[in-house]
């Protein structure tokens, strides 16, 4: 195995996959913020294809993975700051991102909110998970050649 992914915990990055994609299906249920996001997605926001609940955990394992990799890189070691960096990446690609869409493209401005939450508290909570889980022969960031 390459010598920058031996340091990775793939225990933790499944859990913290599985954990987002639970936060997901509590954050879109009717006790959260699914009637907002069936009223402002329309009337075929439920009837989605079976193929694509099954693809959708798929998201949370590589952002777990891309996030672990991240923290064990750059040497992170306090919660803190993995959360902090889950934060950054969340400005910096998925709210940019989203807004493309809200602006441009038309997308209701209370479901670009409500897709935006359920980012931010997947990335804290990959990035509380996979910094707190860590492996006994974690290896420190090296610069990169």
């Amino acid at each position: 195995m390459n010598a920058k992914f031996r340091g990775l915990n793939y225990r933790a990055i499944v859990v913290a996959a599985i954990a987002a994609f639970a936060f997901s299906l509590i954050w879109y249920s009717p006790f959260v913020f699914g009637d907002i996001w069936v009223a402002a997605k329309g009337a075929n926001a439920t009837a989605m294809p079976p193929w694509k609940f099954f693809v959708a955990p798929l998201r949370e394992l590589i952002t777990a993975w891309l996030l672990a990799w991240l923290i064990g890189r750059l040497g992170i070691v306090s919660w803190k700051s993995a959360a902090s960096l889950g934060l950054v990446l969340w400005l910096a690609f998925y709210v940019v991102q989203l807004s493309g869409a809200v602006i441009f493209d038309g997308m209701p401005v209370a479901l670009g909110a409500v897709h935006a939450g359920d980012w931010l508290g997947k990335m804290l909570l990959i990035a509380l998970i996979v910094s707190s889980w860590r492996t006994p022969q974690l290896e420190t960031a090296s610069p990169r050649t």
